[in-house]
């Protein structure tokens, strides 16, 4: 797990440690302090499942935690993350907006929120939030909290996050790439910017057997949105070849979006129809992995991929290309698994290897959930938050 850091007038150290001696209250006070987290929404995405995760387990002796998301509430069987916070007993308020042209009316009414149960901390997700958070805090006495959770593209959403960024108190970046791209891109104080990336509940997620499957083909997976981000093409590109000259295997793409039409016409051109099955959107995405045997990650930008730690939890080898969080996620000798992305073209990455050798396959495997085991788990990630949140109820100062 990467440590929460905080960048200090004359010293970078990790956390958890007390604030700066001049911005040290007497005593943090003994009643819980109310939290408000924004979200955008509250699908099964990774950063909403992270949300999910924190309002749910973070110290209710410490912390009382309401959740807002802007957005409607999803429809079963997508609604699992609200189902889940309901059974926690955390208070769940959806603003239902479903047009841009709604963001003012989400901000009065998050704004109400805020002046009527007077949080401690407004702590935002996702650009949306961020926006909506930072014009309904405007003017009151509320820590503001942002979380980065990717690398923004497109001129005006970079200028916007950058300019919500300048109001907050701290902005929390998953990866030591975002954090880069927050400093250098988005010029936002070293000071203000914090790192914890993501973790999962390992001990929850039942490892993948390693061994032949008998009633299907072995399966490459990728899981994730049908968008450019995530750079199918260049995937099926590179498949490709492998899957005409090994008719045992076939690669699953599970996920929806606006590529999917494309996506089917190039897999019709490039001649692997029958051997890649674009299934749309899962329920159980765990089973999906468990019954895989290699992952395959193209994305052209990221923050911290939740499905690539999820693969490696469930003890599957990957390749992937030198996304953000992938440094983290993949150190040493486990970066054999990371490759460019013209060497996804050019057929130079390992999973010729990986496809050919079973042992080589559980190897990695095996190592990848130890990985996410020692580094990336969901208590980790809780502990490094509550550490966060203490330092920023510690400091007197605020952004207005």
């Amino acid at each position: 797990m990467v440590e929460y850091m905080r960048k200090g007038r004359n010293s970078t150290r990790p956390g958890p440690f007390p604030p700066f001696e001049s911005d040290m209250p007497d005593a943090l006070p003994a009643e819980p302090q109310r939290i408000v987290i924004v979200t955008t929404e509250l699908g099964m995405g990774g950063a909403e499942r992270c949300v999910a995760n924190l309002a749910s387990r973070l110290n209710r002796e410490k912390y009382q935690v309401q959740v807002v998301a802007l957005a409607t509430p999803p429809e079963p069987p997508r609604d699992g993350l609200v189902r889940q916070l309901h059974e926690a007993g955390v208070p769940l308020t959806f603003l239902n907006c479903r047009r841009s042209w709604q963001f003012f009316s989400a901000t009065r009414q998050l704004r109400r929120i805020v002046q009527d149960t007077q949080p401690a901390v407004l702590w935002s997700f996702l650009f949306h939030a961020n926006v909506v958070a930072t014009l309904a805090a405007r003017g009151l006495p509320v820590r503001r909290l942002q979380a980065l959770r990717v690398i923004e593209q497109g001129r005006w959403r970079r200028k916007l996050q950058a300019w919500v960024a300048a109001k907050a108190d701290r902005v929390l970046c998953v990866s030591e790439g975002v954090r880069q791209f927050a400093e250098t891109t988005l010029g936002i104080s070293p000071e203000k910017l914090a790192v914890i990336a993501n973790g999962i509940d390992v001990a929850a997620i039942e490892p993948t057997i390693y061994s032949a499957p008998i009633d299907r083909k072995m399966r490459m997976i990728a899981v994730g949105r049908l968008d450019p981000q995530k750079d199918y093409p260049t995937m099926l590109q590179s498949v490709s070849w492998q899957l005409r000259n090994h008719d045992d295997w076939e690669l699953v793409i599970v996920g929806n979006g606006p590529e999917r039409s494309s996506l089917e016409t190039l897999v019709h051109t490039l001649g692997v129809s029958g051997r890649v099955r674009l299934v749309g959107w899962q329920p159980d995405i765990q089973t999906w992995l468990q019954d895989s045997e290699i992952y395959l990650l193209t994305s052209r930008w990221e923050g911290m991929p939740n499905a690539l730690i999820e693969a490696m939890a469930h003890g599957l080898p990957v390749v992937t290309t030198d996304v953000e969080g992938v440094a983290e996620l993949l150190p040493g000798s486990l970066g054999r698994q990371v490759a460019t992305r013209q060497e996804f073209l050019d057929r130079r990455t390992i999973l010729d290897d990986l496809m050919e050798n079973p042992s080589l396959r559980q190897q990695f495997g095996q190592v990848n959930r130890v990985q996410i085991q020692e580094h990336f788990s969901l208590q980790q990630m809780v502990q490094q938050y509550e550490a966060l949140l203490d330092d920023l109820l510690s400091s007197k100062n605020m952004q207005r």
